[in-house]
C-alpha cells in the first residue's frame, strides 16, 4: 500500500470571531509550500472539526499516517493528558493509522525572534489609548 501522510494541527479552538484564523493560515501554508497534500486542523473544544473528526476527515482522504501537531505554546495538560488521551481512544478503533506525535510549539528561538517582532510592533505603532 502507498504510503499517505496527513498533517493534523491540533488547536484549543474558540467561540471569538476570527480566533482559529492564524491555525488556518499556518495550515494553508504548509500546504501550499507543496510538501504535504493533506493538512487539517482539529480543535480540543469549541470549534469543529473536533479532533476525533479531523482525525477521521484525514484517514477518509486516504491517509495511512497522521502526524498530529499542537498548536500550543506550552505542555499543559491539554497537551499532556487530553490529546492523547483523545487521540488514543480514537487510534483504538483505527490502528490501521499510523499516528506520530510531534511536540508543542514550546520554546524556539524563532519564537524569540516573534516576540522580539511583536515588542518592535508595539512600540513603532501602540495601541490608542493605552
Amino acid at each position: 500500500m502507498e504510503e499517505k501522510t496527513a498533517i493534523l494541527l491540533i488547536g484549543h479552538g474558540s467561540r471569538a470571531e476570527g480566533a482559529n484564523e492564524s491555525q488556518y493560515r499556518v495550515a494553508a501554508d504548509l500546504k501550499s509550500s507543496g510538501r504535504y497534500s493533506l493538512v487539517e486542523c482539529a480543535f480540543l473544544e469549541i470549534s469543529q472539526p473536533d479532533i476525533p473528526a479531523g482525525l477521521s476527515i484525514c484517514r477518509e482522504a486516504g491517509a495511512n499516517r497522521i502526524v498530529v501537531v499542537p498548536y500550543f505554546l506550552h505542555m499543559g495538560t491539554h497537551v499532556r493528558k487530553d490529546l492523547p488521551r483523545i487521540i488514543g481512544d480514537w487510534w483504538l478503533a483505527n490502528s490501521e493509522v499510523e499516528i506520530l506525535d510531534s511536540a508543542p510549539l514550546g520554546y524556539s528561538p524563532k519564537i524569540t525572534e516573534l516576540v522580539e517582532e511583536r515588542i518592535n510592533q508595539a512600540l513603532d505603532n501602540p495601541l490608542p489609548g493605552r
